[in-house]
């Protein structure tokens, strides 16, 4: 090669190289310095111009977190995370059907039984309550129902001692005296007026004979302690009634407590169905609501799904 080719070749070269020029004008190459992310220079917080950015090595932003191994986050976990506790496992028809035949057969049963599964004390409070007061209840039924029946039961043997049924056809007025009448066919036959009532006889309806005797006026004639007074409430009267309101009333709160036991339970079973229904949504991942995050593509989605 000629020396002048060469020449021009070299000085090519050698222009171009990267230089590094010293303080004193000298040409330097800088030795690689090892590659550390948090030394390199950051643009935040310089007044830096676009035309300035080949000069300065932009730095890298790290993102903490790591990739989710399930791509599928149930209503019951995210409660377990936020609240610490579990319900009973959901939608199980099976399980609303047991709480609803147990709280049937004992009001706050079906309670009871969601308690075994949630350990959950309000549950159990709830159950509590139910199971006290259907003891409550039939305690109270029983209680004035015998004491009806007794006094029942006693009134009627007051009545046959002091009241007879030949006294009252001898002595009813509208009965020809002196013998009056001889039956009480006989009376309903011929008596009318003011002091007159249908007598049905203790055989044909029993209720309704003990009843008439002390509520009308016009069988006053039967009772053993009427002299012809023109007061018709005589002191035997006037007890035998009292002794009926007694006993009417003991039976009456007997059959508001059977009322209310039947209120007891029908509050139960709803109770524990929707109980059993509402704490069971969501609780298993193929029931109730659930959060799925898909994050295989590279695109990551968030779906909302409700199953039944």
């Amino acid at each position: 090669m000629p020396r002048r080719t060469f020449a021009m070749v070299l000085i090519f070269v050698l222009f171009a190289l990267p230089q590094s020029v010293s303080g004193t004008g000298a040409a330097s190459v800088t030795a690689p310095q090892e590659s550390n992310v948090d030394a390199y220079p950051t643009i935040f917080g310089k007044d830096v111009g676009l035309t300035d950015l080949n000069s300065v090595r932009l730095e890298t932003l790290k993102l903490t977190g790591s990739r989710l191994e399930n791509s599928h986050v149930s209503a019951s976990e995210a409660m377990l995370e936020r609240y610490g506790t579990v319900p009973v496992r959901s939608g199980s028809r099976k399980r609303i059907a047991l709480s609803i035949l147990f709280s049937a057969l004992l009001p706050g049963a079906g309670e009871f039984y969601l308690f075994l599964d949630s350990k959950q004390k309000s549950v159990l409070a709830r159950a509590s309550v139910f199971m006290a007061l259907e003891g409550y209840l039939w305690y109270g039924y029983h209680h004035n129902h015998s004491w009806g029946e007794e006094l029942k039961r006693k009134y009627e043997e007051y009545a046959d001692a002091h009241w007879d049924l030949d006294r009252f056809l001898h002595q009813h007025p509208c009965c020809s005296p002196p013998f009056g009448c001889e039956s009480y066919e006989e009376y309903n036959e011929i008596c009318s007026g003011e002091l007159y009532f249908l007598f049905i006889p203790k055989e044909v309806d029993r209720e309704e004979y003990y009843e008439n005797i002390g509520k009308y006026d016009s069988f006053v004639f039967g009772w053993d302690d009427w002299d012809n007074q023109l007061d018709y409430w005589t002191p035997h009267r006037q007890t035998y009634w009292q002794m009926r309101v007694d006993s009417n009333d003991y039976l009456l709160k007997g059959d508001q407590h059977l009322m209310l036991l039947l209120v007891n339970r029908v509050i139960s079973i709803i109770d524990a169905g929707w109980l059993a229904y509402r704490m069971g949504k969501g609780e298993r991942d193929d029931d109730g609501w659930s959060i799925e995050l898909d994050s295989r593509f590279s695109v990551a989605s968030v779906a909302v799904r409700y199953s039944f």
